[in-house]
């Protein structure tokens, strides 16, 4: 009897493991069938894995090479000349478009009537305010940037640019320090000490002292480390399932100073509050906290906190680090803009915004550098509102986005576009100029992207990378000491953020007659 039970009990057992199976191998061809053929995006070309499943989406972010494979899939399936168009299928809910006009059609939505592609909750880490980098949500977001659009305007960057002098000079004083011995520094650990520091300051009036102690403070540390989870992190939200376990990958070090990090953050925050009325320099947190209106609530500003220095920090450090690789991995140009920087100015305190502003070398190496080194290379996705994309009528809850990358680094619509030539971006009247890069599609080029969600802080990008660039210029010359052992193109990996190879300097002081001398 006891032996029949058991034997009853294993073949119950094995027929609900069989129907189980049964039922979901044929949940998966039905739904293969539907989103290859069915699907609305089913008509658009793309890898057969993409159009089934994310899986291929998330191999290529968990790669490091996510914009180059962005970039071969629209060479392969996305050119379609018959209709004008390019465009790929890369999940299957989302697509992703090349051509300018694709780009003016998502991000310039909602203007001129238009109903508005809504951001998608890939740049969100979560919590009940999102930040005005994230924030899907229109009226939020627009308030913010209303409350936040008088820090960037000409007379509040005059405003801060004297602090803006003193974390430069303090940077370039310790570069005589330590940048002259003979071993160099890397510019990568350097960059990214001055630009959480002009970060901080800028933002909350909080200086994260990386330059002045040579080394990475808590907040810098945490956020070099996040890169490779936090793309597992986002890639996971597409397997809901799956997401919960992705703390269970988060490395231990990291799980060690995250709560300490927390702590800090919300420490930094309260401290700002209580010294609202002793700054030493205007700050973004001031228009945060207008003074006849109560102070908002600590998860609002500590969200905003987040996003204006992660924002304000990032894409400055990839800016500087790419400029000075570039510039001497390509001598001819770095002399062009030494004769242009000291040649143009008799002491090192002349050397601000204003007069930097009518250099067309410093100007086009920095454009240049955008150009080739993209910032916003993950996309920018979108939700469709059921509107039209660059002739294409795209279905409500649809994802698109664009790739700014695939873009700067194609052949139509830039001459030479995986070389370094600033000189594209110099005046045609400049007798640098060369007339190769006629064709040039300028207008495709947008390194802050555009519209209403374009980047709040882009002026004060330009205005760091001016001062810093022709500062460094000024006070040394510049040798690369890894030459030949970094390919910048070949080493680079984009997860939450660009890892960069290394860029190992060398300087020396430029020797001038004592009236010259810089006056530190």
């Amino acid at each position: 009897m006891l032996s029949f039970l058991y034997a009853s009990e294993q073949v119950s057992l094995q027929t609900y493991l069989v129907f189980g199976a049964t039922i979901a191998t044929s949940y998966a061809i039905c739904r293969g069938i539907y989103l290859l053929y069915f699907h609305p995006l089913a008509n658009y070309p793309g890898p057969k894995l993409a159009a089934v499943s994310n899986l291929w989406y998330a191999y290529q972010w968990l790669s490091g090479r996510y914009p180059w494979a962005i970039e071969n899939v629209i060479e392969e399936y996305g050119l379609d000349p018959a209709r004008g168009r390019d465009v790929v299928r890369i999940a299957p809910n989302e697509l992703v478009f090349m051509r300018p006009e694709a780009q003016e059609d998502i991000l310039m939505s909602g203007t001129k009537n238009r109903p508005t592609f809504i951001k998608t909750d890939f740049q969100h880490i979560g919590g009940k305010h999102a930040g005005i980098a994230a924030d899907p949500d229109i009226e939020k977001h627009r308030a913010v940037r209303k409350l936040l659009a008088p820090a960037f305007n000409p007379r509040a960057l005059k405003e801060q640019e004297p602090a803006l002098h003193g974390h430069i000079d303090q940077f370039i004083q310790r570069l005589k320090e330590d940048g002259t011995a003979e071993a160099g520094v890397d510019m990568r650990d350097w960059f990214d000490w001055l630009a959480c520091d002009i970060a901080g300051d800028m933002g909350y009036s909080h200086n994260f002292q990386n330059v002045r102690d040579g080394k990475a403070h808590l907040f810098l540390r945490a956020f070099r480390g996040i890169g490779l989870w936090g793309t597992l992190n986002q890639v996971m939200r597409r397997f809901p399932l799956l997401h919960p376990l992705v703390f269970l990958a988060l490395p231990p070090r990291m799980a060690a100073i995250l709560p300490t990090l927390l702590r800090s953050n919300n420490q930094i925050v309260r401290d700002r509050v209580k010294n609202r009325d002793n700054l030493k320099h205007p700050d973004y947190f001031s228009l945060l906290m207008p003074e006849n209106k109560p102070v908002p609530e600590q998860a609002f500003l500590v969200a905003q906190a987040n996003h204006l220095i992660v924002g304000g920090f990032d894409p400055d450090t990839n800016l500087f680090t790419a400029a000075v690789f570039f510039l001497l991995e390509h001598p001819e140009t770095l002399k062009k803009l030494q004769d242009e920087i000291r040649q143009n100015f008799s002491r090192y305190e002349d050397l601000h915004n204003e007069a930097l502003q009518g250099l067309p070398w410093l100007h086009a190496v920095i454009e240049e550098t955008l150009r080739l080194h993209t910032n916003g290379a993950f996309g920018l996705p979108r939700i469709s509102p059921g509107d039209t994309v660059d002739g294409d009528y795209i279905p409500a809850g649809c994802v698109v986005q664009t790739s700014a990358f695939a873009v700067t680094h194609s052949t139509r619509y830039f001459r030479k576009p995986r070389e370094f030539h600033p000189a594209r971006f110099l005046p045609r009247t400049h007798p640098d100029y060369n007339p190769i890069f006629d064709e040039d599609v300028k207008s495709a080029f947008k390194p802050f992207s555009m519209g209403p969600r374009g980047c709040i802080g882009q002026n004060m990008g330009y205005m760091q990378a001016r001062i810093l660039l022709s500062k460094m210029i000024w006070e040394f010359d510049w040798e690369l000491l890894n030459k030949g052992e970094v390919d910048w193109e070949r080493d680079l990996r984009l997860y939450a953020i660009w890892e960069k190879p290394p860029v190992i300097v060398r300087y020396s002081s430029v020797q001038r007659t004592d009236s010259e001398q810089l006056v530190n």
